[in-house]
C-alpha cells in the first residue's frame, strides 16, 4: 500500500470539516442569495442532503472494499478499462479543482487583504507548504489539520460580537417566492457537499472505519451545514439581500466587528484562520490527486510526484480561471453540475453495479 499512516475517526473529522467548507463561507453565501434572497439561510439545511447522501454511499463502497481507495476498487467493479477511464476521470477532476481552489484562495487575498502583493506568491506559498504536508502522509496532514481546525473554528466565533447589531427582519417575508428559489439557492451548496466523497480516499486509512466511519461522516456533514447556517445567518441579517452584490459578503460582516468602540479589524485575525483553513483544504486535494494518480498508473510511492504535480496545479490556477468574473460564473453555473456529477452520481452508479455484481456471485 502507497500509504501506511493511519488515523482516527476524530482526525478524519478534523480534516474534513476546512475541506468542505474553507472556500465555501466566503462566496456560497452571496451565490445562493441571488436566488433565495431573504431565504438564504435556508439554503445550507436543504443543500446537505447530498452531503449525507454522498456519505452514506461513500462508507457502503468502502464496507465493500475496506483497504482500497476508488481508483483501486473501480477496476474490480467495471472492470480494468472501464476502472482506468473512471480513475483518470476522478484524478483529472482534483487536479482540476485543486488549481481553482488555489486561484480562489491567491485572488481573495491579493483582492482584500496585501493588495499590492502579486497573487503568484501566495499560490506558490500556500502550494509549498501543502506539497510538504502531503509528503509527510496522511498523518500529518491529520495533525495539521487538528491545530489549523480548532484555531479556524474559534475565530468564527468572533461574528457573535455582531449580535447587538442584527436585523431579524432581513429574513422576512418568508418564502416570498415560494420554494423554488430557495432549491436553486440550495444547489449551489450541492458542489461543496459533494466533497464529501473526498472521504472514500481517507477511510481505508482510518482506525474501525468500517464500524465508525459512517456515524462520523454524518457528524462531519452535520456539523458543515451548522456552520454555513450559522455564517448564512449573519451575512442575511447583518447585511440583508444587498449580500447578493459583494462576491465575499462574510469578509465586509467580519469587518464590521466594533468591541467597546476601539477593538476592531477583526477580518486580520479571521483572514489569518481562514489561510490555515485553505492550507487544510489544498492539502488534502493535493494529497487526493497525488495518491489517486500514483495507483492509476501503478508507482511505488506517491510522494515521488507531489512537487511536479503541485506545478501542474499552479499552471491550472492561472490558466483556467482568468479573473473573478469568469470564477463567479463558473461557480453559479458549472460547478454545482460539475461537482454533484462526478462526487455523488458517478460514484452511485459504482455502488449499484458493485451491489448487483455481488448479489449476482451470492447467487452463484
Amino acid at each position: 500500500m502507497l500509504e501506511k499512516g493511519r488515523i482516527s475517526n476524530i482526525q478524519m473529522e478534523f480534516i474534513m470539516v476546512p475541506t468542505i467548507i474553507a472556500t465555501g463561507v466566503l462566496s456560497i453565501p452571496s451565490i445562493a442569495g441571488r436566488f433565495a434572497r431573504h431565504d438564504m439561510w435556508m439554503t445550507p439545511i436543504i443543500g446537505s442532503v447530498i452531503g449525507f447522501i454522498t456519505v452514506f454511499i461513500v462508507w457502503k463502497l468502502h464496507q465493500l472494499y475496506p483497504k482500497m481507495t476508488p481508483i483501486q476498487y473501480s477496476e474490480k467493479i467495471l472492470g480494468k478499462v472501464g476502472g482506468k477511464l473512471f480513475s483518470f476521470v476522478i484524478v483529472f477532476f482534483y487536479i482540476h479543482n485543486t488549481g481553482i481552489v488555489i486561484r480562489q484562495y491567491s485572488d481573495f487575498i491579493t483582492g482584500n487583504v496585501l493588495k499590492q502583493t502579486p497573487a503568484i506568491i501566495f499560490s506558490i506559498t500556500i502550494l509549498f507548504v501543502s506539497a510538504l504536508a502531503v509528503r509527510g502522509g496522511i498523518e500529518v496532514i491529520a495533525r495539521s489539520a487538528v491545530i489549523c481546525t480548532t484555531i479556524f473554528m474559534i475565530t468564527s466565533l468572533a461574528l457573535l460580537l455582531l449580535i447587538k447589531d442584527l436585523e431579524l427582519g432581513y429574513m422576512l417575508p418568508l418564502l416570498e417566492n415560494g420554494w423554488l428559489p430557495v432549491l436553486k439557492g440550495s444547489f449551489i451548496h450541492n458542489a461543496w457537499f459533494s466533497e464529501f466523497f473526498l472521504l472514500a480516499f481517507i477511510f481505508p486509512f482510518v482506525h474501525h472505519s468500517a464500524k465508525k466511519g459512517l456515524k462520523s461522516g454524518m457528524k462531519t456533514c452535520l456539523y458543515v451545514m451548522l456552520i454555513l447556517f450559522y455564517v448564512h445567518f449573519f451575512v442575511l441579517t447583518m447585511l440583508g439581500v444587498s449580500s447578493v452584490n459583494q462576491f465575499y459578503p462574510v469578509y465586509s460582516v467580519v469587518r464590521a466587528i466594533r468591541v467597546f468602540g476601539f477593538f476592531e479589524n477583526f477580518e486580520v485575525i479571521i483572514t489569518a484562520s481562514w489561510v490555515l483553513g485553505n492550507f487544510v483544504k489544498v492539502s488534502v486535494f493535493l494529497y487526493v490527486a497525488s495518491l489517486g494518480l500514483a495507483q492509476l498508473f501503478n508507482l511505488s510511492d506517491y510522494r515521488l510526484i507531489v512537487f511536479p504535480l503541485s506545478l501542474l496545479l499552479f499552471l491550472f490556477s492561472f490558466w483556467d480561471i482568468p479573473n473573478v468574473v469568469v470564477l463567479v460564473d463558473y461557480m453559479t453555473k458549472i460547478q454545482p453540475f460539475y461537482f454533484v456529477s462526478v462526487q455523488t452520481v458517478l460514484p452511485l452508479f459504482l455502488l449499484l453495479i458493485a451491489l448487483a455484481r455481488k448479489k449476482r456471485s451470492d447467487h452463484v
